[in-house]
Order: C-alpha cells, then structure tokens, then sequence
C-alpha cells in the first residue's frame, strides 16, 4: 500500500482517530461561547468534530448541530458522548475537499472549522466548500495554528541552523500539511469568497515564561493588543464575492504592459 497521507487521507486519519483532540476543556468552551451572542437555535456544523467535545457543547447551548468528521470513529466517539449528555448531535461522514450533498448547501447558520484547515491536501477547494454550505449571512469560525507567532520568531531566531527530522515518529507531532499566517490566511479565504470579520484573541504564549502560572494573564493580555502574532489564529469570516480575478488581470495589463 502506498504510505502517503496525500493518497491514503481517509485511512490514516481513521487509524490515528484514538488520538483525543479535544483536550483542553477550557479552549472548547472559549470556542463555543462565539456564538453564544447570537442566540440558540442555530443550525452549526462542526467540520472535524473529533470525538465531539465543541458538538455536544454547542448542543446544550440548544443549537442544532451537525459533526462532521473523515472518520467513522470520531463520529461513532461524537455520537456515545452526545448521547451521555443527553443531547442531540446529528453526524455525518464528509470530506470537505469534495463538492457538498446538495441538502447542505445554504443548510447553516455557523460552520466551524477548529484546527483542520492545516490538515487538508487542498484547502482552497475546502474553504469553497465550506461557503457553499453557508448561509448568506451565515458565519465561519476558523482556527489554526499561527507560524508567525512569538514564540515560532523565537524558536527560528534562537535554532537558526536547526533543522527537524520528521521522517522520525518522535518529531513529527502532527499531521499538518500546511501552514498559515494572518495574511496567507486571509488570502486564502478571499480567492475562495469569504473576508475576515473579526480576528479573535487566543494566547501569546511568553518564551521561557509559558511555564509560569502567573504569566498567563499576561499572555491573554498580549494576544488581545496584538493577535496577529498570538500562538493561533482565531476568526470569524463571512461570505463575499470571491477576488475578481478579471479585474486584476486587467489591472497588470495596465500597469505592466
């Protein structure tokens, strides 16, 4: 069998789907209260809903969710911890680089995309697929992990020369194929038809420091004045026409020509 995550996507996440995703509680609850101002009743699909941690929580705030996920094992997992809390979760196997069923298109008021943007083979093709599921005035939550964070600037200015071997299990850590900055990101989401709200505090995580209990004030202070360089990115998006690709074509014509 080819061993490659790009050819065998569905199996391998499927194999690593013992793997808890959702493990700190105090980050899902940050998450879920997004859409607490808007009231409950919202139709939500969750997009790599893991073992369902932000569903279920979603669900007791009385909206109407929809987990999503590549493998059947994290929505079997989303589906036993749903019932224990005596909610309701609909689940539905999607591959999200692929055009959506119609019955989802337009279906949702909220779509949240929590730390799967850097693991798709093409992402541009999932984020058009996100908006066709959208509603017009619907909101995408999205969060990822940050390359021009503090403490990534520290890492490369301290490691210069360093260089990671992730053929090796104990470096590899993850399973991310791509990454993002503030303004790679909004690029991204602007071809496929959708802007940037609001960007979101999260945490600056502090060199050295992280490890202090009464530094972390701190580090959620940062991230409120200068989220652009926070540990992650965390945005609301809504929809727009995609970037008018004619009209930029035209405009070097313009100018270059």
């Amino acid at each position: 069998m080819d061993k490659s995550l790009l050819s065998n996507y569905a199996h391998y996440y499927e194999a690593a789907s013992f793997l808890p995703q959702q493990r700190d509680k105090e980050e899902v609850e940050r998450f879920a209260r997004i859409v607490a101002p808007g009231g409950k009743n919202l139709a939500i699909l969750d997009v790599g809903c893991a073992e369902g941690e932000l569903s279920v929580l979603l669900a007791r705030q009385g909206h109407r969710v929809t987990a999503a996920d590549i493998s059947p094992s994290f929505l079997d997992q989303t589906k036993k911890r749903a019932a224990e809390n005596g909610v309701v979760v609909s689940a539905v196997l999607l591959d999200v680089e692929k055009q959506p069923r119609p019955e989802l298109e337009n279906a949702f008021d909220v779509i949240y995309l929590m730390d799967v943007i850097e693991h798709l083979r093409c992402p541009a093709q999932g984020l058009v697929t996100l908006r066709a599921m959208l509603h017009e005035k619907g909101t995408l939550v999205i969060h990822t992990p940050n390359l021009a964070s503090l403490g990534q600037v520290y890492r490369y200015v301290k490691f210069r020369k360093k260089r990671e071997n992730y053929f090796s299990p104990r470096n590899l850590g993850d399973l991310h194929l791509q990454g993002y900055d503030y303004q790679t990101l909004e690029k991204a989401l602007n071809f496929a038809g959708l802007k940037i709200r609001d960007v979101l505090p999260t945490v600056v995580s502090l060199p050295v420091l992280y490890k202090f209990a009464w530094a972390r004030p701190l580090s959620r202070w940062l991230s409120r004045v200068f989220p652009l360089i926070s540990d992650t990115l965390l945005a609301t998006c809504e929809k727009t026409p995609p970037i008018d690709l004619e009209k930029q074509i035209e405009f070097w014509k313009q100018t270059h020509v």
